[in-house]
């Protein structure tokens, strides 16, 4: 609630590389969004899932990072420079834009 993504029902997707747990798992959004850390492929930015990671971390808690990204927006590391820009320059336009695409693709289980 209170984010520009209240209510949208966001599928994503993990894949566990044949290192995994040694490696990180790389981490995409199958539901269009537009979130500064969100690659315009659906890859998902967050450090967890790069630098940070370790085996302990587990599945759960990148989960749980995404959920935060959600809420908390970086757009230091920034896939989409766009929202990166609105995030900083213009937070309603960015919210704008980010809630017609919420209701456009994350409502009713729209992938």
């Amino acid at each position: 609630e209170g984010t520009p993504y209240a209510g949208g029902l966001f599928r994503t997707k993990l894949l566990l590389g044949k290192d995994f747990p040694a490696a990180p798992p790389r981490g995409f959004f199958l539901t269009r969004i537009f979130h500064p850390n969100v690659g315009p492929g659906g890859e998902i930015c967050v450090n967890v899932l790069k630098r940070d990671w370790t085996a302990e971390l587990g599945l759960r808690h990148v989960l749980l990072t995404i959920r935060c990204l959600l809420i908390h927006p970086n757009p230091e590391s920034a896939l989409n420079e766009e929202a990166a820009r609105l995030l900083l320059e213009d937070y309603e336009g960015f919210a704008s834009r980010a809630r017609l695409l919420t209701e456009i693709h994350a409502r009713g289980g729209a992938p």
